[in-house]
């Protein structure tokens, strides 16, 4: 027992010791480490500077207006009907893109890269609402990737960099 009480009083006075040390020795040597460094600093500084001969306002190079970042839509999944050719989707091309890029779409099954479909272009805030499919698919889930593909609308329709969406195709 009085082992304990005597392990209990040392951890005590081992951590008053700690206490004191940050709370009073430690900011004195911070301190006068700052102190000597200003001193220094003051020393250096007693001649007079000039503005260097170089420096002037800062005049950033004429640019080109700068394209904004392509908008790319995304789908959880999508749904088509079994045994259908035509089916009714909604692939859009966002508003975002006004003015610089069209969309094409292109759903291809992951597992194969079967092609089932590939739509034109769509002009940005607009969609693609129905698709034609290359076959008549079955009922199921599949593990799809929709293929999209900006173009800038330049005289030669410029494709730009595009985007694979995976996506869970749901037939039924």
């Amino acid at each position: 027992m009085k082992n304990k009480i005597l392990a209990i009083l040392c951890t005590i006075l081992g951590l008053a010791l700690i206490a004191v040390i940050f709370l009073f020795v430690l900011p004195e040597i911070g301190g006068e480490k700052e102190q000597t460094v200003n001193e220094t600093v003051q020393a250096d500084t007693s001649e007079k500077l000039e503005i260097d001969p170089n420096a002037g306002a800062e005049t950033a190079p004429e640019t080109e207006t700068e394209e904004q970042g392509i908008a790319i839509p995304g789908w959880g999944s999508i749904t088509l009907p079994a045994g259908e050719k035509e089916a009714a989707v909604n692939l859009e091309n966002p508003a975002a893109n006004e003015g610089w890029y069209y969309m094409t779409f292109e759903l291809c099954l992951k597992e194969t890269g079967e092609v089932i479909f590939t739509t034109g272009l769509v002009p940005p805030g607009q969609s693609c609402r129905k698709v034609t499919l290359t076959r008549e698919l079955k009922t199921g889930e599949y593990e799809a990737v929709i293929h999209v593909q900006p173009y800038k609308m330049d005289e030669n329709q410029t494709p730009t960099n595009n985007a694979d969406m995976e996506t869970m195709l749901v037939v039924k």
